[in-house]
């Protein structure tokens, strides 16, 4: 036997999450139309040019009925309406789980039939167990009690 003290073998834990989880391409970026932007961003931007396009066409009929107006003014609707698309598409919400504004839209509207959303999810309350979230390396106490020497030989096998 030697006289070294036996060291303990250190746990490392990762969060793979952000890496391999649902939103791990989310940031991701690519050309697009000769312009460098993330897929949301593309999304919003396609989804926006038609939007402005109706809005141009209705603004230049109404612009064309005016006489005192120059046709030039068609132009401010369609911009707005562009606006307003990419707003609120690209936009989150300063408070709660920072959702998009028209997720917050869609889970405001769903959320009155009396079902219960959580992260855009509907769930069920009654079939999940509270638990309390806690920094590492602070003390659980409603935790339940883990045989942690089990934990430690799964880990290190």
């Amino acid at each position: 036997m030697s006289d070294e003290p036996t060291r303990e073998r250190e746990v490392y834990l990762y969060n793979l999450t952000p890496m391999t989880g649902k939103d791990a391409q989310k940031d991701r970026r690519a050309v697009h139309f000769t312009i460098e932007m993330n897929r949301s961003t593309r999304n919003a931007n396609l989804l926006a040019f038609p939007v402005a396009l109706i809005a141009l066409g209705v603004a230049i009929v109404v612009v064309r009925l005016l006489p005192l107006l120059p046709v030039w003014t068609a132009v401010i609707p369609a911009a707005a309406a562009y606006a307003v698309v990419l707003f609120v598409t690209l936009a989150h919400q300063r408070r709660g789980l920072k959702l998009t504004q028209w997720r917050a839209f869609a889970d405001r509207k769903r959320a009155r039939t009396g079902v219960f959303i959580q992260c855009g999810s509907v769930i069920d309350p009654l079939s999940s167990r509270p638990l309390k979230i806690v920094r590492s390396g602070t003390p659980n106490d409603s935790d339940p009690q883990w045989d942690t020497d089990l934990i430690l030989d799964e880990v290190t096998a």
